[in-house]
């Protein structure tokens, strides 16, 4: 029986959860009912190669509980799975002559996100390997950035419990920095 737009509505958020879960492929990877190749597994996360992987060795670092996209994630858990990125970065220099790596989020459908389920990718890179992770300069003026920066910098002080950084007097700091003694 195929669920309605009405059925979905009066759902709980509980169970909107739970029915993502049941159709995600990669709760069922978590859960060993669709066959990966598993290279770290403990009680927090499951990293496994990617079956298209960007280069050989592309990790999927996935926390085995169901979370959508990375605000729904746990501040400890996120921390963690930075930590396991960290350490999986290090391991792919190692074994597959890797020059770098690329750990990424894609956190929405308009980020690049393909799945319901949170991901963090640790692709092993090499120079000039084409896979095309330069991020271009945008077209933005300098009266963007910094409406962006007054409306983003008090959310971000708030977060983490801080006094708002006073735009102004940052700014002024600058230009006394910039000129030279006299």
């Amino acid at each position: 029986m195929a669920l309605t737009e009405e059925d979905l509505k009066k759902m709980s958020p509980e169970q909107l959860r739970q029915l993502q879960k049941q159709q995600c492929i990669f709760c069922h990877i978590i859960a060993k009912r669709v066959q990966s190749k598993i290279v770290y597994e403990d009680d927090k996360v499951l990293a496994v190669l990617d079956i298209n992987p960007a280069n050989p060795g592309h990790v999927l670092l996935l926390p085995k509980e169901h979370y959508s996209v990375s605000p729904q994630v746990p501040d400890e858990l996120f921390a963690y799975m930075g930590m396991v990125a960290k350490q999986m970065s290090k391991a792919l220099l190692r074994t597959v002559g890797a020059e770098g790596s690329t750990i990424l989020a894609a956190n929405g459908m308009a980020a690049g996100q393909r799945a319901s389920h949170f991901i963090m990718h640790v692709i092993p890179r090499k120079e000039g390997d084409k896979v095309g992770l330069m991020l271009p300069p945008g077209d933005i003026t300098e009266q963007q950035i910094v409406q962006v920066q007054k409306a983003l910098a008090p959310l971000i002080a708030k977060a983490f419990g801080k006094e708002p950084v006073a735009i102004e007097e940052v700014k002024e700091a600058q230009k006394k920095e910039a000129k030279p003694e006299q």
